[in-house]
């Protein structure tokens, strides 16, 4: 059975959106119900991912791996392919030096030692209380002024350095040449802080984008009745996982279903979310198998 993970990197403003709300945002990101992290449904996810290999592949192939459709849409039978919620990985903030930081935090990272992935061991889990923010020294060098504080949004911490503490960057298939700052793990170790669950919580419940939208009446030329709105967003530089996995199926007789779609899709750039016309919820999409 292949397995592995699907790293997923917004690249402009993204909207996986729940629908209406009552509160003070009209259109909410979706969000997990015990932490309030945002994440993007599983179903949310595969549907993208179709809509994109729709005119590139045979429907036959794609009835395999997703599953067959009837007239109505819905699904009659299973995929060749399962497909997890999209958790954060890395949420970029706002920063007093250093333009932005990435920040993660101990429940995003323990997320990475769960049998099925095993990328992460407890023991390699940092536990910043809510004061201190751990990094590389490389991302310390970067966002420390000089009273050796870092600030992120309306936020201020002591720092720690955790030394060799993110080599396991590299297993989630970012390039791990340190010395290069063109590399994908300097990009990312360089920026990258983890807080407190608390902390980590409060930036990714109070720090995403919200934007206010309207319709213009063609008649009028000013707004229409009730046509202003806001919509809440992931910043781009989002970084987010979902764990892959495949039926024993083969795809197109010699692939199975997670080697087929990282052939199809890796380090390619898909839509995902809502506003795709308005040049929303395009991102990046790379494999890492397990």
């Amino acid at each position: 059975m292949a397995k592995g993970l699907l790293i997923i990197r917004t690249l402009t403003p993204t909207h996986p959106g729940a629908g209406t709300s009552v509160g003070a945002i009209d259109l909410m990101l979706q969000r997990e119900v015990t932490t309030d992290f945002p994440f993007i449904q599983g179903s949310s996810l595969k549907g993208a991912i179709r809509s994109y290999l729709h005119p590139k592949e045979e429907k036959q192939v794609l009835d395999k791996m997703f599953g067959p459709r009837d007239n109505h849409g819905s699904n009659l039978s299973k995929g060749a392919i399962i497909i997890s919620d999209a958790s954060l990985l890395f949420y970029p903030v706002r920063s007093l030096k250093g333009l932005y930081a990435l920040v993660t935090c101990p429940e995003i990272l323990r997320r990475l030692t769960m049998p099925h992935i095993g990328l992460l061991k407890d023991e390699d889990i940092p536990y910043p209380d809510r004061e201190t923010a751990f990094a590389h020294h490389e991302a310390l060098e970067r966002y420390k002024l000089g009273n050796g504080r870092v600030y992120f949004e309306d936020l201020n911490f002591k720092t720690k350095k955790i030394g060799n503490g993110l080599n396991w960057l590299k297993e989630l298939g970012f390039e791990a040449d340190r010395n290069n700052e063109n590399s994908e793990f300097y990009k990312i170790s360089s920026r990258l802080f983890i807080v407190h669950d608390d902390v980590f919580q409060y930036l990714v419940k109070f720090a995403t984008m919200v934007m206010s939208r309207n319709r213009i009446s063609y008649k009028t030329g000013v707004v229409e009745t009730g046509a202003l709105w806001t919509e809440e967003h992931l910043p781009p530089e989002t970084y987010l996982f979902s764990y892959l996995e495949d039926n024993d199926e083969k795809v197109d007789g010699n692939n199975d279903s997670f080697s087929w779609l990282e052939s199809k899709l890796h380090k390619k750039v898909i839509h995902l979310g809502g506003d795709e016309t308005v040049g929303k919820g395009f991102v990046e999409l790379r494999f890492k198998g397990l």
